[in-house]
């Protein structure tokens, strides 16, 4: 698994499918090796349950992804919430 790591800029609870899950919205930061980094919004849905101990918005926060390819792109599937931003937020 990976862990990505970024500021949470919001989320919000939606239901699919009658599964009640939380919608965030991750800002990070990717490195290029010539110029500034390239600046990312993730869309990632993560289980109500796991997602209960969330950080303030705005906030730094690491969650645990699954990177799965997508055409050309890499895209990412949140699995929960990193124990080091659990500990933080408490």
């Amino acid at each position: 698994m990976i862990t990505l790591h970024g500021t949470l800029r919001q989320s919000g609870e939606v239901t699919i499918k009658e599964k009640p899950l939380v919608k965030l919205w991750i800002e990070h930061t990717t490195p290029r090796e010539n110029g500034t980094d390239d600046l990312k919004i993730e869309e990632l849905f993560l289980d109500a349950d796991s997602a209960k101990k969330l950080p303030p918005q705005g906030s730094p926060i690491a969650l645990i992804v699954r990177a799965y390819p997508s055409g050309r792109d890499v895209k990412f599937a949140a699995v929960g919430v990193a124990p080091s931003t659990v500990a933080k937020a408490a």
